[in-house]
């Protein structure tokens, strides 16, 4: 007689996974294997996976998703979806378990509004220019001056769980707050209904919006003018919410002072055909960091923990 199948999840990107996680992974009885990309692409076919997980370090479409015939489940502890074919998922009758919509669980995960702020103070006080002038035997403090954040107005794009945090530390720095968000009202922050509006107001922009067919391009040719001389843009939401080759020229043409992201968007393609990457290397002023803002141990596991939960 034979015995019963035991059900496979296989992790692609393992790196620093939670050992909570693999632990509740097997007590639900399941057999928990560790693998990478280059290994899944050199082989034909895993039979015996039912379960996949990813992270972001790979767009799954469906040349991957053909190799795994008997997949129920697709894990990726994100919010975001681009990094994955979800319409050819659909046809395979595959499951996808993500962070979105559980709402009540990522209020308690800080760590990409954390980032927003770095990337936000690391720009207006010229940080990694400062520090590379040390690393260089410098030590000219008037090369570097910046300003302070006390009576800037912060104009936020997308009021949501992300948006609200930075909102709330930016009243900490006695910062001015408007956002726009046609979904939200709140009374704590002036709304401005209209996006010119908050464009032609804020000192910092900062973007906090899901992507989808609406939000694509979503700063670009037709807006861009109305952004407020000298301003600073900060993105850690998705690259392709932003018409990179629009930004560059704004910057180059000294109507923003200085762009910060978290993400870019050729990132699931090839980083060094970005418009922002390009003029970063030219010299520009942009600071870009590898998709990084929900990266943190802490974060990362908490998300890995609770996912599987979902998984049912």
């Amino acid at each position: 007689m034979a015995g019963k199948q035991i059900i496979k999840v296989l992790n692609a990107e393992p790196l620093n996974y939670s050992r909570k996680a693999v632990l509740l992974w097997k007590e639900k009885g399941l057999e928990y294997i560790e693998s990478s990309w280059k290994e899944i692409e050199s082989k034909l076919l895993f039979e015996d996976v039912l379960i996949l997980i990813i992270r972001l370090n790979k767009y799954v479409d469906k040349t991957i998703l053909d190799k795994f015939p008997n997949l129920n489940f697709l894990i990726s502890a994100t919010t975001g979806h681009d990094h994955i074919d979800l319409k050819y998922l659909q046809e395979k009758n595959i499951k996808l378990v993500s962070l979105r919509e559980h709402n009540d669980f990522l209020k308690t995960i800080p760590s990409t509004a954390e980032h927003t702020w770095a990337l936000l103070l690391a720009l207006i006080r010229k940080i990694p220019q400062a520090n590379e002038h040390v690393l260089n035997g410098g030590w000219n403090r008037d090369l570097f001056k910046g300003y302070q954040l006390k009576g800037k107005t912060l104009g936020i794009i997308g009021l949501g769980r992300t948006g609200l945090k930075v909102a709330k530390y930016a009243k900490v720095f006695d910062m001015n707050v408007s956002y726009h968000d046609p979904f939200v009202i709140n009374d704590n922050y002036l709304k401005c209904n209209k996006l010119q509006d908050l464009l032609e107001t804020s000192d910092i922009l900062s973007i906090h919006i899901h992507l989808t067919d609406e939000t694509r391009n979503y700063i670009n040719e037709t807006n861009i003018d109305f952004i407020k001389k000298g301003a600073l843009l900060i993105n850690t939401s998705r690259g392709v919410v932003l018409n990179e080759d629009v930004l560059v020229r704004a910057l180059k043409n000294k109507l923003l002072f200085g762009i910060a992201v978290d993400v870019l968007s050729t990132e699931l393609d090839n980083v060094e055909n970005s418009p922002l990457w390009k003029a970063q290397h030219q010299g520009e002023n942009i600071i870009i960091t590898p998709h990084i803002g929900g990266a943190t141990y802490d974060a990362m596991w908490a998300c890995e923990e609770f996912i599987v939960g979902k998984c049912k």
